[in-house]
Order: C-alpha cells, then sequence, then structure tokens
C-alpha cells in the first residue's frame, strides 16, 4: 500500500496516511482538524532512517551551532528539530514554542 502526502485545505496542515490502492482518497480526513478536505501533494525521496539517526543529525547540529540571537532565530531553530525528528512533531513543536513565547497563554 502506498504512503500519500496530503495537505488539509481547512488547517493547512501537512500529514503522510497510508492508503490502499483501491480506497477512495475522498476517506483521508485530516488528522489535526478532522476535515475531509485534503490535497494529495507530491511527494519528493525520502531516505528511510532511524530514529537514532535522525537524533545523531540534530546533536551534530546543534554542536556546530551558536545560541540564537532571537526569538525567531530560536523559533527557526525548534522548526528545524522538529522536522529532523518527525514532520508531525515539527508543527506540535512550533505550537509549543509559541506558547513559551506568549507565557503558556493559548
Amino acid at each position: 500500500m502506498p504512503i500519500y502526502e496530503f495537505e488539509c485545505q481547512k488547517c493547512h496542515a501537512k500529514f503522510s496516511e497510508l492508503v490502499g490502492i483501491s480506497e477512495s482518497l475522498e476517506s483521508v480526513t485530516c488528522p489535526k482538524c478532522g476535515a475531509n478536505r485534503v490535497q494529495k501533494l507530491v511527494s519528493r525521496f525520502r531516505r528511510g532512517r532511524s530514529e537514532d539517526d535522525r537524533l545523531s543529525e540534530v546533536s551534530d547540529r546543534l554542536d556546530s551551532m551558536s545560541d540564537p540571537d532571537s526569538g525567531q532565530a530560536t523559533r527557526e531553530l525548534v522548526r528545524e528539530m522538529g522536522k529532523a525528528l518527525d514532520e508531525d512533531f515539527s508543527d506540535e513543536a512550533e505550537e509549543m514554542f509559541e506558547e513559551d513565547m506568549d507565557g503558556g497563554a493559548k
């Protein structure tokens, strides 16, 4: 069964979904908001990496970086780290960062 990438037309979340060959893409719903208005994206090729490989890559990048100078630089760092760990986690990490920057209120 192929894995397709989708973007929700309501909340713009991007996600991957395992879809059976005979299954209709209309049955796919957004895991974030539950909407069924999703658009299939053109997927890029991605080599499978283990969690240890991804964590090692993030650790190496952090070791070679200096401290971020601004909130924007920190936000970018959080986004990149989230993407290195998991595409879905990237959005969650950014939301947690925004909540923290706003003093915990959302």
